[in-house]
């Protein structure tokens, strides 16, 4: 899997809340630094999500901010449906206000990415909801929407809805 490291970051004012979680806990158990992260949980789709700050290799831990409102700037994929376990089926613009989910398909992991604007994964499972669409300039509204109706990846502001249950 293809693994960027965004220092790219937007940022909204306000606190930022540290937790330190072992690589066990995190879905992608290989995390990296300035991704979006997922922690495991209990029940499909209702895991907590964050933005991994730092990992520490040598204790196999990461650092992870799940702040509620934290902005950040992310790969987001357009999908909209999965064919059950088969591939994606369809797509649409992505818009200031769109929810956006943590998502665990192989089609995503295929690709590098974390994020999509589909509430089930290919398998018909939920996705976790990780935040949805904002910007905080002017410039950045300007640029949405963003894709269309066929598959694309879109470098966009996510705020994160971290810890706000």
């Amino acid at each position: 899997m293809v693994e960027t490291i965004h220092h790219d970051y937007e940022h909204s004012s306000g606190p930022v809340f540290t937790v330190a979680v072992p690589y066990a806990r995190l879905t992608d158990v290989t995390p990296t630094e300035s991704n979006p992260c997922e922690f495991t949980s209990l029940l499909v789709g209702t895991a907590l999500c964050g933005t991994i700050l730092t990992i520490d290799a040598t204790d196999s831990v990461a650092i992870v901010n799940v702040a509620p409102g934290f902005i950040g700037n992310w790969e987001v994929r357009n999908v909209l449906t999965y064919n059950p376990n088969v591939a994606e089926v369809s797509w649409g613009a992505i818009n200031v206000g769109d929810l956006v989910y943590y998502d665990n398909s192989a089609t995503m992991i295929g690709l590098g990415l974390y994020l999509s604007t589909s509430p089930l994964d290919l398998t018909g499972a939920a996705n976790t909801l990780f935040g949805a669409i904002a910007t905080i300039t002017s410039e950045a509204a300007a640029l949405y929407p963003k894709g269309g109706v066929t598959a694309s990846t879109q470098n966009c502001q996510v705020m994160q809805r971290g810890a706000g249950f």
